[in-house]
């Protein structure tokens, strides 16, 4: 009971009828500027940490919308971001928000399933890389703003696409201006399922039900075990956070 207290005035967030083992966020279109927001972040961190201790929740479902931040929107943001911060303290911390936030979601003792459509910037692909299954609509498109603002797509993108993908093919996407079609991402492998648009949330709702049945324990486990190589995920972010921070001081 206490979980479902505390959680029940953050938007976005619900169990959905009969899936009393499910919970599912929502992002909001402004997911991307609360994040930066102290308060907001903590609330945000605060909701992954409840589902973390709550032993009821065997699978958590996290839905981006199409209206979030595109990459115009992005390149404006950081653009701005970085005039209007000569100090690059606001870039220190969001830097943090950004590898806490990746950092919890990967070490989530839950199954993670990420949804998401349109218009995709690193920073979401990156947060779905951490999940344990990747669902997109069939009219998604992985876009790269970073060779337009001269720095380095931050979240742990090179981490995540070496384990996934190797070295080499890690290299070629990421070294690529091209954006990422929803068929070419599932024929690469950063996607699982390319569904219709008006399919994402009851595909993904049907996935995480799958997943609730007795096999979840055996499920878990596997996970624990293919997560033993993300140990290096906090000393790589750092290095990233690093590498970020002196492609914007010559920006």
């Amino acid at each position: 009971m206490g979980f479902a207290i505390a959680l029940e005035d953050r938007p976005g967030f619900y169990t959905p009828p009969a899936c009393e083992n499910i919970a599912v966020i929502r992002l909001g279109k402004d997911f991307l500027l609360e994040l930066i927001e102290p308060a907001e972040s903590n609330r945000w961190l605060d909701v992954f940490e409840h589902i973390s201790k709550s032993s009821a929740i065997k699978v958590l479902v996290i839905i981006n919308c199409r209206e979030k931040i595109g990459s115009e929107q992005y390149i404006h943001f950081c653009r701005q971001t970085i005039r209007n911060e000569a100090d690059r303290t606001s870039i220190h911390r969001m830097c943090n928000i950004f590898d806490q936030l990746i950092q919890t979601i990967v070490s989530l003792d839950k199954l993670v399933i990420y949804a998401d459509c349109g218009e995709i910037i690193p920073l979401f692909l990156n947060i779905g890389l951490a999940c344990d299954h990747r669902i997109v609509s069939d009219h998604t498109t992985f876009q790269k703003p970073y060779f337009k603002l001269g720095i380095l797509p931050k979240g742990g993108a090179a981490f995540f696409l070496c384990r996934l993908l190797g070295y080499g093919k890690a290299k070629q996407l990421l070294m690529s201006r091209k954006a990422i079609s929803a068929s070419e991402a599932f024929e690469i492998g950063i996607v699982d399922q390319v569904v219709p648009h008006d399919k994402l949330e009851q595909t993904a709702i049907e996935t995480a039900q799958d997943w609730t049945q007795p096999s979840t324990g055996a499920l878990l486990r596997i996970k624990r075990l293919l997560n033993y190589t993300t140990k290096d995920l906090e000393d790589y972010l750092k290095f990233e956070s690093e590498e970020l921070l002196k492609a914007i001081s010559v920006s």
